[in-house]
């Protein structure tokens, strides 16, 4: 037990030092105040990176252990049925708070508002739970897993997860406040729609409006770019522009891996059936 907790905190220790090496390299040399968000709970990069390598044992191990047993599709439906319900609620919640905030800071449209940096930093409570929200998120996996639906555990779906939770660890300690704010409004308001469909979907397999998600997270994509840009070719002092162009980056590869799906999905002709 006491070599465990000593290798624990060996590997927190370099986990730390290493978080301080990106958020250094982040900020290009620039001072700012501590995140208040650093001391979090699951805010240190040592427990995100056992976070998400549990997803990603889960995903490996789950695949192979589900293939030799029956699906518990059946068994799950009451979990489902809250689960979905209880994501409608939190990201709908956290969708409006961010827009209040924002409101309330008399934040605009245009990019580059101001950024708090340290303690007091408004956007930096919602936040905070926007990023926990994408540990809870990891429950579709685990649904898709349990189901034995193997076609929607692509790529995409693991990629997506792993990803958004990992970058929004990190502004969490450098892109905490200010323009932040419209990306968890959007993706609030997104994902609300998409747990909507998903308790639809319990009840019901031809849901006439399953394009129409897509299509909008597709719009949120290019809102997410566009305000990107504006944001580097404006001169926003306040905000890394390091995390910006990063951020710009990871949002193209989700817009050509959901564009990719779309047209997969929604514009290729289909086979007939055979008579």
């Amino acid at each position: 037990m006491g070599s465990f907790v000593e290798s624990l905190d060996q590997y927190y220790a370099y986990t730390d030092s290493v978080a301080e090496s990106i958020i250094s390299w982040v900020q290009d040399g620039a001072s700012y105040p501590p995140a208040p968000t650093a001391e979090w709970p699951v805010a240190r990069l040592g427990t995100a990176l056992l976070i998400a390598g549990a997803y990603l044992a889960f995903v490996a191990f789950g695949r192979v252990i589900m293939g030799a047993m029956s699906d518990f599709k059946d068994a799950l439906y009451p979990f489902r049925f809250v689960y979905n319900m209880a994501q409608v609620v939190l990201c709908s919640y956290m969708a409006v708070e961010a827009f209040l905030v924002a409101y309330r800071q008399g934040y605009g449209a245009m990019p580059c508002v101001p950024f708090v940096h340290g303690e007091g930093a408004p956007m930096a409570n919602v936040l905070w739970l926007f990023y926990v929200s994408k540990i809870l998120d990891f429950a579709d996996t685990f649904f898709i897993v349990a189901g034995k639906k193997w076609k929607q555990l692509s790529f995409l779906h693991v990629y997506h997860h792993t990803t958004i939770f990992l970058f929004y660890w990190l502004n969490l300690h450098v892109n905490y406040d200010g323009d932040i704010y419209l990306t968890i409004v959007l993706n609030g308001l997104i994902h609300a729609m998409m747990y909507t469909y998903y308790f639809v979907s319990l009840h019901q397999k031809n849901i006439w409006w399953k394009s129409f998600l897509t299509s909008g997270q597709m719009l949120q994509f290019c809102l997410m770019m566009t305000q990107a840009a504006l944001l580097l070719t404006r001169e926003c002092n306040e905000l890394p522009r390091r995390v910006i162009g990063m951020y710009f980056v990871y949002i193209f590869s989700l817009f050509l891996l959901f564009g990719q799906f779309f047209v997969a999905s929604y514009m290729r002709p289909t086979k007939p059936k055979a008579s």
